[in-house]
């Protein structure tokens, strides 16, 4: 596997880690301390990250030979 795959499927694996957590969070108890433009701003970001999941998810699909 070249080596640029091999580093987005590690890219792809701990961005999933990363929404996993940032998700997590967002239900918790302290999410809801923040500040209403802190929690709009996660949320935004959580956004963000879900759409490069899914950019991510199709090209390392695409690498693998599943589109």
């Amino acid at each position: 596997m070249d080596n640029y795959v091999s580093r987005m499927m590690k890219e792809h694996r701990l961005l999933g880690i990363k929404l996993l957590k940032l998700n997590e969070f967002i239900l918790s108890d302290k999410y809801d301390e923040l500040p209403e433009i802190d929690r709009n701003d996660l949320k935004e970001q959580r956004d963000y990250m879900k759409s490069y999941m899914c950019v991510l998810s199709r090209r390392v699909s695409r690498q693998c030979g599943n589109a």
